[in-house]
């Protein structure tokens, strides 16, 4: 997402206990929050470049997906962590049926078996989205690979569970393959027509 909740500069958050954050994102809303250390932050909003860049990840993923199977890709979506407050990454893959089949998700409707997370990073989200955020998916048992795409940089870093997290990075001329949804991504095709 968009927003900074660790610099002040940028902008403020509200104070908020988890009870009461988890009954505000139970209902539908054009807005999307996250509660970081006990503060409430609005995450909607991003630059043109922020979004670009999450609509051209969302679009390989859809594309490569329709009418295959049961991943379903999915953009600004809350996802429910274990015993954490719930998120919203850029982008997230789910294969579990019971994430998108009408009768059997969540309601209000909130991803429980994320497998592949993509965040978009700008200069004022990359600490959050790189440490805070990814311990969070972390404890999510499904979840096996976070990909970190630059928005102002043709850079994507891929962490994947099978490696114990460990850094992967990828630039200009480089494919992503991605095992779990026999996808291969080219760098190049994330990035087009955004500079």
């Amino acid at each position: 997402m968009a927003a900074n909740p660790q610099d002040d500069n940028d902008f403020h958050g509200v104070p908020m206990d988890e009870q009461d954050f988890e009954q505000l994102t139970s209902g539908e809303t054009q807005y999307r929050y996250e509660l970081i250390d006990g503060v409430l932050y609005n995450m909607t909003g991003s630059s043109p470049e922020h979004g670009a860049v999450v609509n051209s990840i969302f679009n390989v993923f859809y594309n490569h997906l329709r009418g295959k199977g049961s991943c379903k890709v999915h953009q600004d979506q809350y996802v429910k962590i274990p015993d954490a407050p719930t998120v919203v990454p850029d982008v997230v893959v789910t294969c579990d049926i019971a994430d998108w089949d009408k009768d059997k998700r969540l309601k209000p409707f909130k991803i429980r078996s994320p497998r592949i997370i993509v965040e978009v990073l700008s200069p004022s989200t990359e600490r959050y989205n790189g440490k805070g955020k990814f311990e969070r998916y972390k404890r999510c048992p499904s979840f096996e690979v976070y990909i970190l795409a630059h928005q102002d940089a043709l850079h994507i870093e891929v962490y994947r569970r099978a490696t114990g997290w460990l850094a992967e990075h990828y630039v200009a001329g480089q494919t992503i393959r991605l095992d779990q949804i026999d996808l291969d991504i080219l760098v190049d095709d994330v990035y087009e027509g955004i500079w």
